[in-house]
């Protein structure tokens, strides 16, 4: 691999080398190069101007890259380190032009921060240690994924997370410390509302909450069950909070492949797979053993012929097809979902950004059957299920419990009324607790939460009982904790109304809640 720098740039590479002594040339271009990718900054080739190539040419890439074992040339690493950085896999051309753009880049970073210093008091040097100590500072936040594992952009947010709810009768700021471990031992959120009540509202303004607290670093996934999400009306929402809209029908399908959740380690694959096909008959009405073998079977070899590749959805339809063709099976409910899962529901893309990298809210139109709408939001439960418990378990620091990931789900009483979903969503809640995911779940009624094989109330430290239709005492009790007061919390009820709540943190207390419309005029966003 040949690369030529610019003539400036080789001018200024000259002067590093001679400040700072370095023994060859390409030990400059390497830190420039690091510092540009430490900034988190991204190229787009077709919008950019690539540097010059009238300057020092590396005609041998171990000069400009160093070497490993065995006089082997590090560029390996470096292009692994920058595919791994845009999510996809350079070609040789593409990464020439990339690292240039990123040297360039680099170079003007690490200058001006030199302008800014007394190199003659030997300042240059704490440049270089600033930027070093950024980037274990980065490594430590980092999620650490099992072997085996696809690993992601998932970064800890180590600091305190507050979000305000509401006010109370007295006008006082009602603040959630969701990640204080002296106030709340697990951080899942249960809201209850009849429609009309603001709980839509008050969730988009506590995401927005977390993500302008947290930077944008804190990602969250929004599943719209209802699909009733419009994209013009959603744009301030969207904006503030660094999200992305996807409608599963008129935007081509969800970028994500639904096989990720499998483990392709030969010892986890066949646990990884049955768990996958358990996800796809929980849905799938009718589907029995000899399905669940067949598919087994067809997952199995396709994932032997792909050798370490991910297959898509399409390619496992076509194996369906193709059996079911020489086998003379008449087409079927396992038939008919994987062929619907296959037209454009995902974008299995292997290129795709991880869908953990981004914020998404995921619209599930009614023009989905219940059966793929369930099936979507399930085959990326599973995914996060599978992902997160590859990962370390959350440590604790001066009694904050750093937080990954926000997991909103939409109507979950259509999925507590399933007997398989609710022990999916059971063990969601019980494995991601240690793994600093916070799941959210929004429903009609108090009573959802509670089913004849598991309270779900019993999972949750923040409930909230917005204006329900059915306000029997009992089951508002069992819901936000029995009070130390069975008066105050009778009467705290009797208050409810549409955009009021009740919540019992002490005591019950009624608030006014906070909702996104109000804050998006009141700071004009």
């Amino acid at each position: 691999m040949r690369i030529t720098l610019s003539k400036e740039n080789d001018e200024i590479l000259y002067n590093l080398k001679q400040l700072y002594t370095f023994k060859n040339e390409g030990i400059a271009p390497r830190i420039a190069f690091a510092l540009s990718l430490q900034s988190g900054k991204h190229f787009s080739l077709e919008n950019e101007i690539i540097p010059k190539s009238d300057g020092k040419e590396f005609r041998d890439d171990k000069a400009l890259f160093g070497t490993i074992i065995n006089d082997t040339s590090n560029v390996v690493i470096f292009k692994a380190i920058l595919d791994q950085h845009y999510n996809k896999n350079t070609f040789e051309d593409e990464f020439i032009k990339l690292f240039k753009l990123h040297l360039n880049h680099g170079l003007k970073i690490w200058n001006d921060d030199l302008e800014n210093e007394d190199i003659s008091n030997g300042n240059h040097i704490n440049v270089l240690l600033k930027s070093l100590k950024k980037g274990l500072n980065l490594r430590s936040n980092i999620t650490h994924v099992a072997s085996g594992r696809k690993r992601s952009n998932v970064k800890e947010f180590q600091e305190l997370l507050s979000f305000e709810i509401g006010k109370s009768e007295n006008n006082e700021s009602v603040i959630i410390n969701i990640n204080d471990l002296r106030e709340f031992d697990n951080r899942n959120i249960a809201i209850a509302g009849m429609a009309g009540s603001g709980k839509t509202q008050l969730i988009k303004d506590i995401l927005y909450q977390i993500s302008k607290n947290s930077n944008n670093e804190l990602k969250f996934i929004f599943f719209d069950y209802k699909g009733e999400g419009n994209p013009e009306q959603l744009k301030p929402f969207l904006k503030a909070t660094n999200a992305k809209f996807v409608d599963i029908v008129n935007d081509g399908g969800v970028h994500f492949n639904p096989f990720l959740s499998i483990n392709l380690d030969e010892r986890q694959r066949p646990f990884s797979i049955r768990a996958f096909v358990d996800t796809i008959s929980t849905f799938v009405p009718r589907m029995g053993v000899a399905q669940e073998n067949i598919l087994i079977t067809l997952i199995n070899d396709l994932l032997d012929r792909k050798n370490g590749i991910y297959p898509t959805i399409t390619e496992l339809f076509e194996d369906l097809e193709n059996y079911y063709e020489e086998n003379t099976i008449r087409q079927d409910t396992l038939y008919s979902v994987i062929r619907d899962l296959s037209t454009n529901i995902f974008n299995c893309d292997p290129n795709n950004s991880d869908v953990l990298s981004q914020s998404l809210y995921l619209n599930l139109p009614p023009a989905l059957s219940d059966t793929l709408r369930q099936l979507v939001v399930f085959l990326l439960l599973r995914y996060f299920n599978s992902y997160f418990s590859s990962t370390n378990d959350c440590e604790p620091r001066d009694y904050i419990f750093p937080v990954r990931y926000v997991i909103v789900i939409d109507e979950a009483h259509i999925y507590l009324k399933n007997k398989n979903a609710r022990k999916a969503l059971e063990d969601l809640l019980r494995l991601l607790r240690s793994k600093g995911v916070i799941v959210v779940m929004l429903s009609q009624g108090v009573e959802d939460y509670k089913t004849k094989d598991f309270d779900f109330a019993s999972q949750v430290k923040l409930p909230i009982c917005l204006n329900v239709q059915n306000k029997d005492y009992k089951s508002i009790s069992n819901f936000v904790g029995t009070p130390n007061s069975k008066y105050k919390l009778e009467s705290e009820i009797k208050k409810l109304d549409s955009g009021k709540g009740l919540i019992n943190i002490g005591e019950p207390k009624t608030i006014e809640l906070k909702q996104w419309w109000k804050t998006k005029i009141d700071e004009n966003l």
